[in-house]
């Protein structure tokens, strides 16, 4: 029989990846120190269904473009896919770590040189630009620097925009920030309940009823508030959205039990159903205020994000090999990143798209080109960020190694 360690690790951490009937038919308890190699690919995935719900549209003429331009305006669903594997690993890490000597400094000073860096940075060379480009601040925005900024938002749009009237092309688009905002402000109060809810059974248990009570807050405020109001707070802030992050979270929980191997098996169907579900939202009731989708929708995304998750585990599974491939995995190591700056300028890849519509006379060839170029420009970007300024933050883990890491000599984090 298969070891957990054997299961999960790939060539990177030393060890073939194997395809044996044991393999394939054992799914043992896993724990944080584990690395899971085909999540990359599943980061790789989420990303670029962003990136596509962004730029991939002008597709227009025909029915199978305008297939696939309606396929993609629903591509948001890339958010939802962090969310729930954030909620997967880092459930999973404070669950493993819940004794640890100094659980909460431990954790967070981990997180922060993480996340923090990439975010401030950008703020930082905004700032560092503005004599040059002349953009308009507005106090609001000062928000964003305690991740707080979703929620002021809410009440002016505004302050997802940056704005400059000199160099109009250049604007700076802030809007994806929302998401980064919830994350943090999961990990802040998350850790909290792990911690005073230590038995796992009893914590599955309170994640469960956290997860109805949100989708109970997003049926009130639906048919209180109609769906203008419910649109704005149901996707953006926390209170509304947090059971993305704990459905992710309950993965976690239940494959660290006694019966993991029957919780894993169960994650296709989950993925299947979730889909099938999700697929007839966008089909029969596709508008974004939709009452389904800004309820039940949203719950059965997650269910299906967390599906998708748990049979990537699995090693030697159809779905494991095809997010273990390298180009994907290349890709999620950078994918943070990624995100952070795919959006950030997209006013003048459009401007740059209509450039190329003027001068080739064909919007299906500009939009490859631009497409693609842009999506280069990004990784680029995302990957020399990564290894020339993200990684030394990452080195910075060792100093904050919980108590297993120094028991097993395990270091918080390597280059490789």
């Amino acid at each position: 029989m298969a070891t957990m360690s054997q299961l999960q690790r790939g060539p990177e951490d030393g060890l073939e990846v194997r395809d044996t009937p044991s393999e394939l038919h054992y799914f043992g308890p896993i724990d944080y120190k584990q690395r899971f190699p085909a999540l990359d690919g599943i980061r790789a995935l989420a990303v670029t269904l962003v990136f596509l719900e962004h730029y991939g549209g002008g597709s227009h003429g025909g029915r199978i473009f305008n297939l696939i331009n309606l396929l993609r305006l629903h591509f948001w669903v890339g958010v939802d896919l962090f969310f729930v594997l954030s909620g997967f690993l880092i459930t999973g890490i404070l669950f493993d770590t819940r004794d640890d000597s100094k659980f909460f400094k431990r954790f967070f000073l981990r997180r922060s040189v993480r996340i923090l860096p990439i975010f401030y940075f950008v703020l930082a060379v905004l700032l560092a630009l503005t004599p040059f480009l002349h953009y308009r601040w507005h106090w609001g925005q000062l928000t964003f620097l305690v991740y707080l900024g979703n929620f002021f938002a809410n009440y002016n749009w505004e302050l997802y925009k940056l704005l400059t009237p000199v160099y109009p092309t250049f604007k700076v688009n802030l809007a994806h920030f929302w998401s980064l905002c919830v994350e943090e402000q999961f990990y802040m109060l998350w850790p909290i309940v792990v911690w005073l809810v230590r038995d796992r059974v009893k914590l599955l248990r309170t994640a469960a009823g956290i997860a109805v009570l949100v989708l109970g807050l997003r049926v009130t405020i639906y048919f209180w508030g109609g769906p203008a109001v419910a649109g704005l707070w149901s996707l953006r802030t926390l209170p509304f959205r947090m059971d993305s992050l704990i459905i992710g979270g309950i993965l976690a929980l239940l494959l660290r039990g006694p019966n993991s191997d029957r919780w894993q098996r169960r994650c296709r169907p989950a993925f299947l159903i979730g889909s099938a579900i999700t697929l007839a939202i966008f089909i029969f009731s596709p508008a974004g205020d939709s009452p389904w989708l800004l309820t039940v929708g949203l719950t059965f995304i997650a269910i299906a994000c967390a599906g998708l998750i748990g049979m990537s585990l699995r090693t030697g599974s159809p779905v494991f090999r095809f997010f273990y491939q390298k180009p994907l995995r290349i890709l999620g190591k950078y994918s943070y990143g990624f995100y952070v700056y795919h959006a950030l300028y997209e006013w003048a890849w459009i401007m740059f798209l209509v450039y190329l519509m003027d001068h080739l006379h064909s919007m299906l060839l500009a939009g490859i080109i631009a497409l693609g170029l842009n999506f280069i420009v990004t990784f680029l970007v995302s990957k020399y960020s990564y290894d020339l300024f993200e990684v030394k933050f990452l080195r910075l883990k060792r100093h904050f190694e919980y108590d297993s890491e120094k028991a097993e000599h395990r270091h918080a984090f390597t280059t490789r």
